[in-house]
């Protein structure tokens, strides 16, 4: 009986420790926005013309590419699908249709920060887009302003921290009526 005691509390405390070091993050705050992140990301200066952009390494293969504007990326499939299998997807008609087998992407519409969101994942593991889009943050001259946070063929263990770094995202300007 004491023995069985033991193990219980040995597999507690290792569970205490994994989910302590889960959690060994940090802030980085980009003025307009800020994301939980694991300690060892580093944030990387960008020049943007008309938007805030930025980066984000992970490590020394993996890295985020955000851009927060009037024009940021959509994180559509279409994009890729559009160069590489033009003659699969535009219809006699003009349209575009996009055969689920091609995509390489699955999309998920949720909320974060009270937002309405795009989440973005590879269908396949490494092999695709893991990110996030928001259509409207707030207004900015006549334009939305939109967000889009995503890395490309992500490391596995790299997909799964940045989609917990995405739920935590917080803005800070509020939408002007």
């Amino acid at each position: 009986m004491q023995q069985l005691s033991l193990k219980i509390a040995a597999f507690y405390l290792v569970a205490l420790v994994a989910f302590v070091s889960c959690y060994d993050t940090k802030s980085l705050d980009f003025g307009s926005f800020e994301i939980e992140v694991p300690k060892t990301w580093q944030p990387v200066k960008a020049k943007g013309i008309d938007s805030h952009v930025g980066r984000i390494a992970i490590d020394k293969q993996d890295a985020l590419f955000f851009d927060l504007g009037w024009y940021s990326n959509e994180l559509r499939d279409e994009d890729y699908l559009f160069e590489n299998y033009a003659g699969e997807i535009i219809q006699p008609d003009g349209s575009l249709r996009v055969p689920e087998h091609l995509k390489r992407n699955s999309d998920v519409f949720t909320k974060i920060d009270g937002r309405n969101a795009k989440l973005v994942e590879p269908k396949k593991l490494g092999y695709g887009i893991t990110g996030v889009y928001f259509d409207s943050l707030w207004t900015g001259g006549s334009n939305n302003v939109r967000f889009q946070l995503s890395g490309h063929d992500l490391q596995p263990e790299n997909q799964k921290a940045v989609l917990q770094a995405i739920k935590t995202l917080k803005f800070f300007r509020k939408e002007k009526d």
